[in-house]
């Protein structure tokens, strides 16, 4: 029977400096080895190290060797000869600033930089570059920030998270309201198809909307209300109305909502007070917010999750798909908001 083999017992120093390697070294190959000498350390056998943490027998052995020859630096890997890197620490700051001037055309920042330094850089290398100095490839997004008034939006904040514990103990439901459409012409998500043969849905310039008004709450209700006509002041305070008639007359509710000029007619003001009387109370989001109401959350499931592409193959089809969510909500599907 071969002679089991262990790392000498550990000092409490090297437990420490193992412990940190193993939870917050830079990269994974000393994580990996040092939790390999905390494991030996432990009585694990090198047969069980190596099937713990998927790697060769050898690689395990010759580790806790480095490790008894040198300690942490014996496994920690050392600089490698290479081929110096292109771009150099003040190549990598103008990249920075060129990128803040093209962040979308990566072809003029070739340009730009080659004019500049003399180097001629591949796009590849230029990626590489960009993701090390923390950047990423993402979709352009539309954005309100600099609309809104950021001291209003930090007081909604807390409002919002004074209401959310009082829900929590019971002393209100809250609910979080605006409106939304589906229609055949709706933005498509995306999908994963065959190279060449991308996933298709029949483009309509022109569809019918199905207009949903509804009423999310973080524990998993929803009430909402639906039409195919435009959606008005009178629509907004129908689904109101139904609201009120449908919660329990001993509950207080209280309803969150955005300030689009539906929800600030004379028209409907003059309900508030009606609403409160049944112990339904609103409250407003400061200006330019969206992503501060949660039901925003649920628009974009159903539109680029939830949805299945065959519900745009016609209206009558859109609806049916529209409302099957909304009736299963909760049970088929459902948003954490933990």
């Amino acid at each position: 029977m071969a002679k089991r083999r262990f790392v000498a017992p550990l000092t409490e120093p090297e437990q420490q400096r193992l412990t940190s390697a193993y939870h917050h070294g830079d990269k994974r190959a000393l994580r990996r080895r040092a939790h390999a000498i905390l494991l030996s350390d432990q009585g694990h056998t090198i047969n069980q190290i190596s099937e713990i943490l998927q790697v060769r027998r050898d690689a395990v052995s010759r580790w806790l060797k480095q490790w008894e020859a040198s300690g942490l630096d014996g496994i920690i890997d050392k600089p490698r000869s290479g081929r110096p890197p292109l771009l150099d620490e003040h190549d990598h700051q103008r990249l920075k600033e060129l990128i803040a001037e093209h962040p979308h055309q990566i072809r003029s920042l070739q340009a730009r930089l080659q004019e500049e330094t003399g180097k001629t850089v591949s796009s590849v290398t230029l990626r590489r570059a960009l993701k090390k100095n923390r950047h990423s490839f993402k979709r352009i997004r539309h954005s309100l920030k600099a609309r809104r008034d950021e001291t209003d939006f930090r007081n909604t904040q807390g409002l919002l998270k004074a209401l959310q514990q009082r829900e929590d103990r019971g002393e209100h439901e809250l609910y979080y309201f605006d409106e939304s459409g589906f229609s055949q012409s709706s933005s498509v998500p995306y999908a994963w198809s065959p190279v060449g043969k991308p996933c298709e849905v029949s483009a309509y310039s022109h569809s019918r909307r199905l207009n949903v008004l509804g009423f999310l709450s973080r524990a998993g209700k929803l009430v909402y209300h639906t039409t195919t006509e435009s959606v008005t002041t009178e629509t907004v305070i129908e689904a109101f109305d139904q609201l009120v008639a449908r919660k329990a007359p001993d509950t207080f509710v209280v309803v969150v909502l955005d300030n689009a000029s539906m929800h600030r007619s004379r028209a409907f003001r003059r309900k508030i007070l009606e609403w409160m009387s049944h112990r339904v109370h609103l409250v407003y989001l400061s200006a330019y917010s969206p992503e501060l109401n949660l039901i925003e959350i649920l628009w974009r499931q159903m539109k680029y999750a939830w949805l299945p592409l065959t519900a745009y193959r016609s209206f009558g089809r859109l609806c049916d798909e529209v409302h099957r969510l909304l009736e299963g909500y909760g049970v088929d599907h459902a948003i954490n908001f933990e």
